[in-house]
C-alpha cells in the first residue's frame, strides 16, 4: 500500500471559546462575545470564591485592559492567544485551563431571545445556568487547514484550471481522490468563513469529472473490485486480531491524554522551537509506548477499544506531521503563531514576522520510517497577489 501525502499539517485553527468537558471541548458560539459577553479571571491566582461573589475590582478583564478599543470583540486569533497565555501564566479559573465568559450582567429575557439555544447547550453539559453563573471556557481545536495533498492541472500558460484533467483533486495514491474538508487545497494558513462550503461544492464539482476521466482512461489498469475489497478485508481482519491480543503494560488512554496535553500546550496557539523539539521527542516516546499497549477491554463483541487503539496510532503519526512542520516553519503566518521566547508571551516584538521570501509555500509531509519527511511547494500567486488584510 502507498501512504498518502499530507499538506499544511501545522496550520490548526483554534476557536477561542469552547466548553471544557471530561471527554472533549464543545464550541461555544462567538455570538456570546458578540452580544456583550465579558471575558475575565480573578486577579488573584487560585481564587476559589464563587464568581459572582468576586467584586469588580478583583476581576481581571484582560481583553478590555489590553485592547481598550475592541475589548471582548477582538478577532478570534487574538482572543485565543490571550486566553491561552493567561492560563499558562497561572491565572486560569480554579488553576485549570479555563476563563470566565460572563453574560450575567445582561437581562435574562434578552439572553433568552438572542442566545437561548447556545445557553441551553452549556447548561446541558455543565449543569450551570449561564444567565446566573458565568460560563467557563477555553480555546478548543476547531479545524485543520491542512489535509490530504491533492493535485490540479493548469490550462495552458494562463494559469487557469484545466477542468478536463484527471489530475484535479487527485492525491498521490493512484485512483484515490479527495474533496471537501479532507483536503488542504483552499484554506492556506487560516480558514476564512464559508470556506468549508467552497471546498465542498467546488472541489466536488471538479473532482467528479476527474474521477470519471481517470476511470475511463485507466480502466484496464484498475484492480478487480471484488478482489481488492477482499484483500483489504483480510488485511484489516488480521490487523485487528493482532490488536485484540496486545498485552503490554501501557494504558492507551494514558497515552492519549499525554498526547493531547503536549499538543495543546505546545503545538496549537503559541509555538516556540525548544518546546516543539521537546514535543517531537515526546511523540517518539509515545509511538514507542504504543507498541507496548495492553487492552483493558478484552470482550469479543463491539470492542470499541480496539478501534480507539488503531486511531491512536494514526493520531501520533499526524501529531508528528504537525509538530515537525511547525518546527521548520520559522515565521508566524495565519493561525501559525511562533515566538522567540515563550516566557515573554504574546507580544509583537516577541513574535517571528511573516517571511514570504522563504515560507510562502505549502508544507508537504511524506511518510518515512523515522518520522515525516518535510518538503515545500511554492504557492501559486500568479492570479492573485498577497496583500495586507486590514480591519
Amino acid at each position: 500500500t502507498q501512504a498518502e501525502i499530507d499538506a499544511n499539517g501545522e496550520f490548526i485553527q483554534v476557536h477561542p471559546t469552547a466548553i471544557p468537558g471530561a471527554d472533549k471541548l464543545r464550541l461555544m458560539s462567538e455570538s456570546a462575545r458578540g452580544e456583550g459577553g465579558r471575558v475575565w479571571v480573578p486577579r488573584t491566582p487560585g481564587d476559589k470564591r464563587a464568581p459572582r461573589s468576586i467584586p469588580e475590582g478583583e476581576r481581571w478583564y484582560f481583553l478590555e485592559e489590553k485592547y481598550p478599543s475592541l475589548g471582548n470583540l477582538v478577532p478570534r486569533d487574538i482572543a485565543t492567544r490571550e486566553i491561552f497565555q493567561i492560563c499558562l501564566m497561572g491565572y486560569g479559573v480554579e488553576g485549570k485551563r479555563q476563563v470566565y465568559l460572563d453574560l450575567t450582567h445582561i437581562p435574562r429575557k434578552q439572553l433568552d431571545v438572542k442566545l437561548g439555544g447556545i445557553l441551553e447547550i452549556y447548561e446541558k453539559f455543565v449543569g450551570d445556568d449561564p444567565r446566573e453563573v458565568p460560563m467557563k471556557v477555553f480555546p478548543g481545536m476547531h479545524y485543520s487547514m491542512g489535509g490530504l495533498w491533492v493535485d490540479y492541472a493548469k490550462n495552458g500558460s494562463g494559469g487557469m484550471l484545466d477542468e478536463t484533467s484527471a489530475l484535479n483533486q487527485a492525491t498521490n495514491v493512484p485512483g484515490l481522490y479527495a474533496s471537501g474538508e479532507v483536503d488542504y487545497q483552499y484554506h492556506g494558513a487560516n480558514r476564512l468563513g464559508a470556506n468549508s462550503l467552497v471546498s465542498c461544492i467546488y472541489a466536488g464539482r471538479i473532482a467528479g469529472p476527474a474521477m470519471v476521466r481517470y476511470a475511463r482512461e485507466g480502466a484496464g489498469k484498475l484492480p478487480e473490485a471484488g478482489g481488492a475489497f477482499s484483500d483489504a478485508l483480510k488485511r484489516w481482519q488480521s490487523e485487528f486480531a493482532r490488536l485484540a491480543n496486545l498485552s503490554g503494560p501501557e494504558n492507551p488512554h494514558v497515552i492519549a491524554e499525554e498526547l493531547g496535553d503536549w499538543m495543546t500546550d505546545n503545538v496549537t496557539v503559541i509555538r516556540e522551537n525548544s518546546k516543539l523539539r521537546a514535543t517531537d521527542e515526546k511523540l517518539t516516546e509515545l509511538s514507542d509506548r504504543w507498541n507496548r499497549i495492553g487492552l483493558t477491554d478484552r470482550s469479543k463483541y463491539a470492542n470499541r477499544e480496539i478501534s480507539f487503539i488503531n486511531q491512536l496510532r494514526n493520531m501520533i503519526v499526524l501529531a508528528r506531521v504537525m509538530t515537525r512542520g511547525a518546527l521548520l516553519r520559522e515565521e508566524s503566518r495565519g493561525a501559525h503563531y511562533k515566538v522567540r521566547d515563550v516566557a515573554k508571551g504574546v507580544t509583537e516584538d516577541n513574535a517571528l514576522p511573516r517571511d514570504d521570501a522563504n515560507f510562502l509555500k505549502t508544507t508537504i509531509a511524506e511518510h518515512a520510517p523515522d518520522g515525516p519527511k518535510i518538503s515545500y511547494e511554492p504557492v501559486d500567486i500568479s492570479l492573485i497577489k498577497p496583500r495586507p488584510r486590514k480591519y
